[in-house]
């Protein structure tokens, strides 16, 4: 088959090769100074270049959208408007420049020129998602039931998984006052993603209005559980005590621990070697600190031993299924038997091991002058009774089970601390399920067994938890471990299949960050404020065989983040689309409120984002309040300040809407990814498994270019 070549491309090349010519070579706009300003969160020089581009290229219209984009974003919605406009005037047929007008007019609150947008965009493209949402969006305003449910609908049929399709029309069933059917939907949401409580705050209101208390009241309390503090939530809580027909416990039943593990599950231990012993704190924070436990209550299905971690005495001898109590009472823990008669008063630490054991090698813990020692293949377990009004909430619904030797001690003026002392294979059993759906792919569960590994490693050499006595937390701070009762055949499979396995950098233990889901592209270290460089923490789209940058420009980033890209971590059915992507819609008075809580800007006028990395995430954020002006740059306080609760990443786009009398009415926050979006894409990594049969060492070289892996070999340190 001959290539064509276009005679245009051959005219244009010859007057590039031919020197002798005087017609200098027609080279197109160069963007890189316009959209490095855009990056670096200049976006007034950004879009002034972008501008002057136009001028100098005035067939082109992509510098156009730029600046509309980066206008839009400053607040000056007619410049941006303008802008669009100009640009339909060159490209009429283009859906995308009149959706975008639309919204901003949509937002500005004219609601005939959104129509009107909205309208040509679907004559030319009647399925166009934006457009649908956006007319459907209008026809509410309007008061036009019908239409607006219909489009709405229509909307949410072409992106089944995206919970906020089903949100927004919820919202429009409550103003029609459809009030069951606005139910049905908060639900769909909240089934499609959990975490939504924009969406359980509409839903406790309807079974409030329907008199259902129950629900209501459960609802109130789950957003207390994602949203500690909420006002609203909590004083809903303490209002409908007084109406409940049932007893709390019956409504949100704890997680209890009844039986031990099954065979299967409690024997993996027998598959795993020696291994180094971790300090694990247990029931800690976000900040990685011990939560206050004033009261514990222990059991073990085999029964349990309890010493003097200096002396090594034992103290008592449990029997299977007996719950002793331990108070904390004068700085001292006071031990409590089944039959709660004081068995003990302690000031120092003490340690409980479970009983059963099977033949292995020796876990053995030297504490001064005494020692206490467990079987390293032991199978048995203690299991912390839930404490039903414990200042700690991670005892506060739910009973823990952990394998090896519990250490309790008092920690002066506050409570008693935990620590689980542990081998570091075993620890993994409990880690990898808390951290990776068990029921995704085996290579992807490999490749979170080794950095969850590697992560261990590496920060039990740091020791930043050292004065609190362990090695690494068991909360979000370091990585999440539940211990036995979360294990499960996949996940300790691949424990066991990676042993010893760890990433090295240049010889040294890398740092393999990794996070729930980079929503299209991989966040480099060196772009996120406090997070260092190094070269296998860079930024890269999460798509095998991608180009470096997809997005290089504002109006293309506004398209990609709006909408569905193809990505590694794009994998519906197996990874959650509610996570890919999202979107919030967030009153102005709670975004007010909790800014304000934390900066005393006084009412808030603007809400800028600034600085960006090359994926598009956030690294910067203006508040522009009467009374001061805050820029915030660590990605954790980011996504905190952006309403009660956190927005789960900075890969995020904002769109103010407005009153018609120009107040701000909410904020639409559109956002891709769960978490910080740095190292390890973990929907991605299902991706490649499952989508692409890439093994877990392909993985690993995917999201950690230049690192090795190696096997440690083992030294017992006491």
């Amino acid at each position: 088959m001959r290539k064509i070549i276009h005679v245009r491309t051959v005219f244009f090349g010859l007057l590039c090769i031919l020197p002798a010519m005087s017609i200098p070579c027609l080279a197109g706009p160069d963007y890189s100074t316009a959209y490095g300003y855009y990056l670096k969160g200049e976006l007034d020089k950004s879009a002034g270049e972008y501008l002057r581009l136009a001028q100098a290229y005035p067939r082109d219209i992509q510098p156009l959208l730029d600046a509309a984009v980066i206008y839009k974003s400053l607040g000056r919605s007619s410049t941006a408007i303008e802008l669009f406009e100009k640009a339909l005037k060159t490209d009429p047929y283009n859906p995308d420049i009149s959706v975008e007008s639309g919204w901003i007019k949509f937002h500005e609150a004219d609601y005939q020129g959104a129509l009107s947008d909205f309208s040509n965009a679907l004559r030319i493209n009647p399925l166009h998602e934006r457009a649908l949402l956006g007319i459907g969006s209008v026809y509410s305003h309007l008061g036009k039931r019908h239409e607006s449910l219909e489009y709405l609908e229509k909307y949410r049929k072409i992106r089944p998984g995206f919970a906020g399709a089903d949100y927004i029309i919820a919202w429009n069933y409550v103003n029609f006052k459809m009030y069951k059917e606005a139910e049905g939907r908060l639900i769909e949401a909240l089934r499609k993603d959990p975490f939504f409580i924009e969406a359980r705050l509409p839903l406790a209101g309807i079974y409030v209005r329907e008199h259902k208390f129950n629900e209501a009241w459960n609802q109130y309390y789950r957003i207390l559980d994602y949203a500690p503090g909420h006002p609203f939530a909590s004083e809903m809580v303490k209002m409908l005590e007084g109406k409940l027909t049932k007893q709390p416990e019956e409504i949100r039943p704890p997680f209890k621990i009844t039986r031990p593990p099954e065979p299967g599950i409690s024997n993996a231990v027998s598959f795993l070697g020696k291994s180094i012993n971790l300090r694990v704190g247990i029931g800690a924070n976000m900040a990685g600190s011990q939560g206050i436990n004033k009261t514990l209550k222990i059991r073990s299905f085999h029964g349990f031993i309890l010493a003097g971690k200096l002396t090594g005495k034992i103290y008592a001898d449990a029997e299977p299924d007996e719950t002793w109590s331990i108070n904390f009472e004068n700085n001292k823990l006071v031990l409590k038997d089944a039959k709660q008669a004081v068995y003990g008063r302690f000031t120092g630490p003490i340690l409980l091991r479970p009983k059963q054991t099977k033949t292995g090698s020796t876990l053995w813990n030297n504490f001064g002058d005494g020692k206490i020692a467990a079987e390293r293949h032991s199978t048995g377990s203690i299991v912390f009774e839930r404490i039903k009004n414990s200042k700690n909430p991670y005892f506060a619904n739910s009973d823990r089970e952990f394998r090896g030797i519990i250490e309790l001690y008092p920690v002066h003026g506050k409570g008693i601390g935990i620590v689980n002392i542990i081998d570091l294979e075993t620890y993994l059993l409990g880690v990898v399920p808390s951290e990776m759906i068990s029921g995704w792919p085996l290579e992807a569960l490999k490749a979170q067994s080794v950095i969850a590994r590697t992560q261990a490693v590496m920060r039990r050499a740091l020791e930043k938890h050292k004065k609190e006595g362990y090695h690494i937390c068991d909360s979000q701070h370091c990585q999440v471990y539940k211990g036995v009762s979360w294990e499960t055949p996949s996940t300790n499979r691949s424990v066991i299949d990676t042993q010893s396995e760890i990433l090295t950098f240049r010889g040294k233990i890398a740092s393999p960050f990794y996070h729930s889901s980079c929503g299209g592209y991989i966040q480099a270290s060196s772009d996120a404020a406090g997070w260092g460089s190094v070269s296998y923490l860079d930024g890269h789209p999460d798509k095998l065989g991608a180009p470096l940058q997809p997005q290089d420009s504002p109006w293309k980033f506004h398209l990609w983040i709006t909408g569905t890209p193809a990505s590694n971590c794009n994998y519906p059915g197996v990874a959650s689309s509610a996570h890919f992507r999202w979107l919030r819609i967030i009153k102005h008075k709670d975004i007010e409120y909790r800014i304000n809580r934390e900066y005393n800007v006084g009412p808030i006028k603007a809400i800028i984002p600034l600085r960006r990395g090359i994926s598009g995430n956030v690294n910067s954020i203006l508040i522009k309040g009467v009374k001061k002006s805050v820029t915030v740059t660590k990605e954790h306080l980011i996504r905190n300040i952006m309403g009660f609760a956190s927005v789960k990443s900075t890969l995020f786009e904002i769109e103010i809407n407005k009153f018609k009398n120009g107040n701000i009415r909410n904020y639409w926050i559109y956002g891709g990814g769960w978490g910080h979006g740095i190292g390890l894409c973990q929907s991605g990594a299902a991706g490649l498994a499952g989508k692409y049969w890439k093994k877990y060492k392909e993985i690993l070289d995917f999201y950690f270019p230049g690192t090795k892996l190696r096997k440690m070999k083992y030294v017992r340190k006491n």
